[in-house]
Formats: C-alpha cells, structure tokens, sequence
C-alpha cells in the first residue's frame, strides 16, 4: 500500500524557516557593526544574539539542506505568516540580551512593529537608546517595508506560493516573468530611493546617522525615529517635504518605479490606481488643510498648512511620523485622521490599511450596481485602467473591506473590556491593523509603553494580521486549510 503523502511538509518548513534566520542573522551585523563603531557597551549582547540566531538557523537548515521536498500552498502560507514570528522572536531575544529593553514582551513588541513597519514603540524616550538598538529599530521597518519572502527570492529561496502569500494588494503584480528578477529589481529599486533620500535629508541638515535611521523608516513608510519628537525636532521645512514626496512615492505599486527610473511618467499617469490614490490625498489634503487653517491657532500660514500636509499624508499613507501632535487640532479632524489611517496607498506598495484600488474597486463596483438595476440585461464590466476585474476579484476585495472592518471594530470592543477608553480603543485598533504607529488620547504620540502585557501582546498579533493583509494569516486558521 502505497503510503500517504503528509498533509503539511515539516522537513520543507524548517528547512524555509533555517534559511530565513540565517539571513537574519546576517541582517544582525548592521547593528553589531554599529555597537564597534560607537564602542558600546551592547557589542556583547549583539554577538551572542547573533550567535543565537546562527545557531538555530543552522539546526533547522542542516538536516534537511539536500532533501526537503517542493513547495505546495499550504507551505507557502505557513511560512509566510509565521517567519515574521520567527524574525520578531530572534529580534526581541537580541534586545533583551543588549539591555534593551526590560522584559520579553515590549522587546517582542517593538520587533513585531518594527517588522510589520507599523512604528507603534514601546519606548517612552527613545533618545536614550543605544545607537545600535536605534540603526535595528530602523532597519528592521526597512526590511519589512518591501518584505521578508522578496528579499529571500534574491537568493533564490522561495517560489510562486511564498511570494502571492506576502505580497500585497488584491492582484500580485510582477516586472519580470521570472520571480528571481522581480525580487532583484524591486530591491534595487527600493535601495536606490533609499539612498537618494538620505543624500536629501543630508542636504537638509540632517546629521549622517540621524539621516540613515530615518531614510530606511522613511521608504518603508514604517515611522521609527531617533527622536522623542519625530521629525518635528527639526523645525526645516525642505526635510519636512522631502520626507512628504518620499511617503508618496513609497505609497506607489514598486512595480511601477521601473517606469520611473526610466523617465516613463506618461506610463505611471495612465495607471489608474495611481491617479486615485493622487486624486485622493489631495481631497483629503484639502479638506484637513482648511479644517486647521479655520480652527487652528496658527491660522494661515505655511508652517500650519506645512503640519497639516505632513500629518494627512503620514496618516493616510500609515507611516506615523510627526510634526505636531494632532490631538491639539479641532476634535472633527480626529475623525479624519481616524478614519484615512484605514485607506492606505497603492497595492504593492510598502503602505498598510486597505489599499485605494480596493477602495477605487468597491465605489466602481456600487456605481455598477445601480446602472444594472437600471438596465438589468446589459453587460457592464468593471474595469480598472482598461482592464476587465473579475467578479472573484471583486467577491475577494468585498470579503477582505468586510473583513477589516469587523476586525478593527472587534479588536475595538476586547481593548475597550481590557479597560482602554473608547476613543484610544479605536485609535489603536485602527493603528495596528493598518500598520500606522499613531494613537489616539494619551498614546496620541505612539508610545504604547503604559498598557498591560495581555494588550500589547494582542496589538501584535494585529500587526502581523494587518501586515499579511488578513487572507494570509486567519487561511491557515479555517478547517479548510487543513483538509485534503
């Protein structure tokens, strides 16, 4: 009798998992270098994490290195969700270990936003870390900023079913047939935008280790900075907008940055997701400008109209910078900013939240719906940028904007039961599924260091749901999964 193929592939999925913290491990030297350079007292704890790291890599590598079988769906999932587990796990054992931080759990915290590029910290002043717990903080939002899994189809580890799983977005694009390719210019894409933004932060003022942190936190659209103020402790405004266009551009499909690097600008206008996700902004860009200019205490001038672009698009976008705390604005520009940390950017994007072509998809798809009560024989196909959706594609955006919803108001009602205020509850709730750091009322600023254990270990399981965009990580939940 022939024997049973098991349902999940164990040899593949720890062979997956030991590779991918080798390249953490690797990832690791950046800050142990960092430590050296500064002659910090943390190189010990950064060279046993490192060690650590290492050596669990190589043990579930090693056994399987030459016979771990081939990837199925079900592999491609369970990787994906849980490697940023994994990454957080070695990361918090490497803060703990530096004295980072005190205890397992905001260690844990601070990696899984970090990862997830959400930027909600646990540190009450980040200024008095360690510059090597600070460049990790920042690197780490850079890495998950364009993903894990595409980082590893480099090195050619990973196929077709990791990288659906992780990228995002409803329909996964690519700029190359060959996934390896993709991988390869994407990545350098996204490092060469990093290292203009830093030569422009330079340029601005900005110190060269100040500039290096907040590039990477700037082009994953993740939010960490080096300073309790953000970047509101630079009181320039040519880095103020270097940081704003570096957000929008970050919050366009990387698939697109071929065109851009290539002087192709009629190709990225025709596209229309990123005209909606322009045509948007700038509504809401308007509507928050002229909210504060009639209500604010700085009334008309660039500076006000400056913090209100800044804080619209840092919201929207769910990066989590700062300029100002806008909990000093009118009360009903809460609501906005309350509301647009769910839209995120393009699909593709480094952005979180829904993403506006899901959005674009839904107002389409209910304009539709009323021309076809109207005229119940005609055809009308929905199309975005002249290509025909499919009505599974637009079941799944449906099933995912439903989803989302219910998820933040859930999560909304267990923080409330854990004893958060309403307005907080929502705030975070929101923060965390759409990665965006900022807060509202006491934690307004993103520093969630005053909750309870239990609260901050559910925000990070909201991270990692919001990071995976839902489907990826609640599939491997159903009984559906795991049948044959």
């Amino acid at each position: 009798m022939q024997k049973r193929k098991p349902l999940i592939n164990i040899k593949l999925l720890l062979y997956a998992i030991g590779s991918l913290l080798l390249l953490e491990a690797g990832c690791m030297l950046i800050p142990l270098f960092t430590s050296i350079y500064f002659q910090e007292p943390q190189l010990i704890g950064w060279f046993k994490s490192i060690g650590i790291t290492l050596a669990t890599a190589v043990l579930f590598r090693y056994p399987f290195r030459k016979n771990h079988g081939e990837w199925g769906k079900r592999e491609g999932y369970v990787v994906v969700t849980t490697i940023w587990i994994w990454y957080s796990i070695f990361s918090a054992i490497a803060f703990r270990l530096t004295g980072t931080f005190s205890t397992f759990t905001d260690a844990f915290f601070e990696s899984v936003s970090g990862f997830t590029t959400t930027g909600a910290s646990i540190c009450s002043d980040v200024e008095q870390l360690a510059h090597s717990a600070l460049v990790w903080r920042s690197f780490m939002q850079w890495l998950g900023g364009m993903g894990i899994i595409l980082l590893s189809l480099i090195f050619g580890f990973g196929g077709v079913q990791t990288y659906v799983a992780e990228a995002t977005g409803p329909v996964k694009t690519r700029m190359s047939p060959r996934l390896h390719e993709t991988a390869m210019m994407l990545w350098g894409y996204y490092a060469i935008s990093t290292i203009f933004v830093i030569f422009l932060l330079l340029i601005g003022g900005m110190g060269k280790f100040d500039a290096l942190c907040h590039a990477w936190s700037t082009i994953s659209t993740g939010g960490f900075s080096t300073k309790n103020a953000s970047i509101g402790y630079w009181d320039s405004a040519f880095i103020h907008y270097v940081v704003i266009f570096a957000v929008l551009f970050s919050s366009l499909n990387y698939s697109l940055t071929y065109f851009f690097f290539h002087g192709k600008f009629k190709l990225i206008g025709k596209d229309e997701e990123t005209r909606r996700v322009f045509q948007i902004f700038f509504f809401l860009i308007i509507a928050v400008c002229l909210g504060n200019v009639l209500t604010h205490q700085g009334g008309l001038c660039e500076k006000n109209i400056r913090n209100s672009i800044f804080m619209t698009i840092s919201s929207v976008t769910g990066t989590g910078f700062m300029t100002e705390n806008f909990m000093d604005w009118h009360p009903a520009l809460w609501s906005i900013i309350l509301i647009i940390m769910a839209f995120g950017g393009s699909s593709g994007s480094t952005t979180g939240g829904i993403k506006i072509v899901r959005i674009t998809v839904l107002i389409k798809n209910s304009i539709e719906e009323f021309k076809r009560l109207l005229h119940p024989r005609a055809i009308l196909p929905l199309k975005i940028s002249d290509k025909v959706i499919s009505m599974e594609t637009i079941n799944n955006v449906s099933a995912f904007v439903s989803l989302y919803i219910i998820i933040v108001l859930m999560s909304t009602l267990v923080f409330i039961v854990l004893g958060i205020g309403p307005t907080e509850a929502m705030g975070v709730a929101m923060s965390c599924v759409g990665n965006v750091g900022l807060g509202f009322g006491e934690v307004a600023t993103g520093n969630f260091y005053i909750f309870h254990p239990a609260v901050k270990w559910f925000m990070c399981a909201l991270m990692i749901i919001g990071r995976l965009e839902i489907f990826t990580v609640l599939f491997i939940f159903t009984p559906t999964f795991w049948k044959r």
